[in-house]
């Protein structure tokens, strides 16, 4: 039940309208459960078929107040243009909503206090395809294997499908690695168009 920090609007799944009501209970519950930390919010189309989930907030992203720094936001749009999806039509959001202590990763326990706001979000925006950006984003979605194993593979998610692949820091700091996540992106496509219309 999370949508976009800039437009306030939400897409549930039935019946599929917005509803910003929702919207603003569950930033409400997030800012109560974490009152301490500056929280980023998701961004981009609110109703998108695909919704990107990175796995925290950066210092960089911080500092700029949206869920990808730029850097990585260009890397990532520059994967999507080469597999044919308009960067327009995507909407990307974390599962930590806010920039860790420098050099510390997210505990397990921090990582399922989150996992439970991110579960209420894919369900208000009702993607039709979940792409998971990194091993902590695909531990936040429930998948908990090695990202090695099933990057690029298509997992039913009920609702919608889930792609696992890397994160844009990954991809630009390995031209091998960003050839992977080309690979692992360029079903996505085909992919949405055996989705039926929202």
């Amino acid at each position: 039940m999370i949508c976009s920090s800039q437009t306030q609007n939400c897409l549930m799944k039935t019946p599929a309208i917005t509803t910003p009501e929702e919207l603003v209970r569950v930033h409400r519950a997030l800012k109560k459960k974490f009152n301490d930390k500056k929280l980023i919010f998701g961004s981009g189309l609110v109703g998108a078929k695909v919704v990107f989930v990175g796995d925290m907030l950066g210092a960089d992203a911080e500092k700029e107040s949206q869920p990808l720094s730029l850097g990585h936001e260009k890397i990532l749009h520059q994967v999507l243009k080469t597999v044919g999806i308009d960067k327009k039509k995507i909407y990307v959001t974390n599962v930590v909503k806010y920039s860790p202590m420098a050099g510390k990763q997210p505990s397990p326990k921090e990582i399922k206090a989150h996992a439970m706001f991110l579960k209420e979000e894919l369900k208000s925006l009702n993607p039709a395809v979940v792409v998971t950006l990194g091993t902590l984003a695909l531990n936040g979605v429930g998948l908990r294997q090695p990202l090695d194993n099933v990057h690029g593979r298509t997992f039913n998610f009920g609702s919608y499908d889930l792609i696992p692949t890397f994160h844009p820091n990954a991809s630009g700091k390995d031209p091998l690695v960003r050839q992977q996540m080309e690979k692992d992106l360029s079903q996505l496509k085909e992919l949405l168009k055996k989705k039926p219309a929202a």
